[in-house]
């Protein structure tokens, strides 16, 4: 049986599940479209784990530049130190190596989704933390995996930029509504359809402050209601 946290985790890593299945899907046509082999866009996905520095470094693993890679990697990446100084605070009496071995699937989007969960909770008790990142990393890591090497072998079949429109509202406007409501009870199914349904109508718009403003704006407005549900239950 599921932990209780675990099984909540998973629920709130949805729309995360949701933008990596679209994100590494055309990374792994990427990397194929360049000439690099599968086991190295699989390891690539597997361990770097980090879509930005993925696709600068496509280049320079294609012509074997190692060394620059390895430097690109430490100047895109150096937010992870910050946040792992956040996450440092969490996960007491947990063994050590379960959590070196967790943070495979840390990602600046699994890192905000528990952050964000357990500070609006205080949930203090480091087992109770680590089941619910636990929830959120475990199914954003293998739909990575599972959505690289599907993308890698149909990259000759599909057209994955025609998916990108998706994904131009969806991650703001969960985020915006992670950091703006403080709460646990997020409403993350239905920022996933904001996010479907703005992208294209945004599509036709060609102004930068709009696009900014708009899933900001969307966030602000799923905290608003949830703050009023939750109002609605304590009365």
């Amino acid at each position: 049986m599921l932990n209780s946290l675990f099984r909540k985790g998973m629920v709130d890593s949805l729309p995360v599940c949701i933008s990596f299945f679209f994100i590494f899907t055309s990374i792994g046509a990427l990397y194929q479209s360049q000439g690099v082999p599968l086991m190295e866009t699989l390891v690539g996905s597997l361990l770097v784990y980090a879509a930005p520095l993925q696709v600068a470094a496509v280049g320079y693993l294609a012509d074997g530049a190692i060394l620059s890679v390895i430097i690109l990697a430490l100047l895109i990446n150096f937010r992870f130190f910050l946040m792992g100084m956040v996450m440092a605070q969490y996960f007491h009496g947990v063994p050590k190596r379960h959590v070196l071995l967790s943070m495979l699937g840390f990602s600046a989007s699994t890192y905000t989704v528990t952050h964000s969960h357990l500070s609006a909770e205080n949930i203090t008790d480091g087992k109770s933390q680590f089941h619910f990142y636990l929830g959120v990393a475990l199914p954003c890591f293998v739909i990575t995996f599972c959505a690289t090497l599907l993308g890698y072998m149909s990259a000759e079949y599909l057209d994955y930029s025609s998916l990108s429109l998706f994904l131009v509202m969806l991650v703001p406007i969960h985020f915006a509504s992670l950091t703006a409501k403080r709460s646990g009870k997020d409403m993350s199914v239905l920022a996933t359809v904001m996010g479907g349904i703005c992208a294209p109508l945004l599509n036709e718009v060609n102004m930068k402050l709009i696009d900014l403003a708009v899933p900001v704006l969307c966030g602000l407005g799923i905290a608003f209601i949830e703050r009023k549900i939750r109002k609605g239950r304590r009365a």
